[in-house]
């Protein structure tokens, strides 16, 4: 159903007055400006969807955010870190949430599993997802854009229902909920330090200070003028300078100003003179990574969940950041090679 009259909005609150939980999805686009462009809130408890076209009724987010304040009713998302993004940024209450594609990770499948796959595995139904790269700020929205809406929260319930009996079982939702802390924790203090910065230069550099101002100085520039951060200035622009010392493409920069061009040349010429070394060795950093591996077996935890590859080079700083990963992981590991603990894996394979 979309939501298109005061009466569907009075049959809405109606509807979910005693439910528990709030299915949902978000369409938007982020093509061409910093900030996500929403455009589409779905809300489903399993059974009946409501579509909420917040491209033509900006003014239904008001009334969303007070639905939303109710902390009794559980909003439940798959892969929710945009979505997420998007709420924050509206100052909804999104607590308490949970997220499929977060549990699935804790329950032994790929962090990053799509929604159809997920769906697939835990409902054995097959879904068509081929509208997911439709143009959703497009008007009218087609039949067939709403019938992907509908199977997009369609199947939230009852893979949540499943996945909280498997996390309650094998003692994982203790870890599981603070993993969506850190991930709230993680989306507000958005520091801008993406994959490509962490392949392509040294973790002393992409962790100092210098580079950080850097980065806040194009995400403020992005933010100003509601553009990609990669329209202000390429991430690859940003790696070539530091390791080349090269800055004709920043004097030909539209973006930063005479005097923050000079300010951005000496922190580049700053970090490219800042001496790296090894804190960890290779035999450390392969010990880890099997560690890893042992630790992911025996709780059935995605690896990549426990730590990145990328993490183990910064160790030392990251290790205390998450109780659970403590607990099971860096702690162990720890008592291990100090040969205070012992380490059994059964049905090792």
């Amino acid at each position: 159903m979309i939501v298109n009259s005061i009466k569907k909005i009075e049959f809405f609150i109606k509807y979910f007055h005693k439910k528990k939980y709030y299915c949902l999805d978000t369409e938007f686009d982020r093509k061409k400006t910093y900030y996500s462009k929403l455009s589409i809130i779905t809300i489903s408890d399993g059974l009946k969807f409501f579509i909420f076209d917040i491209l033509n009724h900006p003014e239904y987010l008001s009334f969303l955010k007070k639905i939303f304040k109710d902390k009794n009713k559980l909003k439940i998302f798959h892969g929710s870190d945009q979505d997420l993004e998007i709420f924050l940024r509206y100052n909804f209450n999104i607590e308490p949430f949970f997220d499929t594609q977060l549990a699935a990770g804790f329950l032994g499948l790929d962090r990053n599993i799509s929604y159809a796959n997920t769906v697939k595995k835990y409902l054995k139904i097959k879904i068509d997802k081929s509208q997911q790269d439709k143009d959703w700020l497009k008007r009218p929205i087609s039949k067939s854009q709403i019938n992907y809406l509908k199977k997009d929260v369609l199947y939230l319930k009852k893979i949540y229902l499943k996945q909280i009996k498997l996390l309650k079982k094998s003692k994982k939702l203790i870890f599981f909920n603070e993993e969506t802390k850190l991930l709230i924790k993680k989306i507000k203090q958005n520091d801008g330090i993406n994959s490509k910065f962490k392949k392509k230069l040294h973790f002393q550099i992409y962790t100092s200070k210098d580079f950080l101002k850097i980065i806040k100085l194009r995400e403020l520039k992005s933010k100003n003028n509601d553009l990609p951060k990669n329209w202000v200035i390429k991430d690859e622009e940003i790696i070539s300078m530091i390791k080349n010392k090269k800055f004709n493409i920043l004097k030909k920069n539209k973006f930063f100003s005479k005097y923050e061009k000079i300010l951005l040349i000496n922190l580049i010429k700053k970090i490219s003179k800042k001496k790296v070394y090894k804190i960890n060795n290779d035999t450390l950093i392969k010990a880890l990574e099997f560690f890893r591996y042992l630790i992911s077996k025996k709780y059935s935890i995605d690896a990549n969940l426990i730590a990145s590859k990328y993490d183990f080079y910064n160790y030392d700083n990251i290790k205390k950041n998450s109780k659970w990963r403590y607990k099971i992981f860096y702690k162990l590991f720890e008592n291990i090679c100090k040969g205070k603990k012992k380490f059994l894996l059964k049905n090792f394979s």
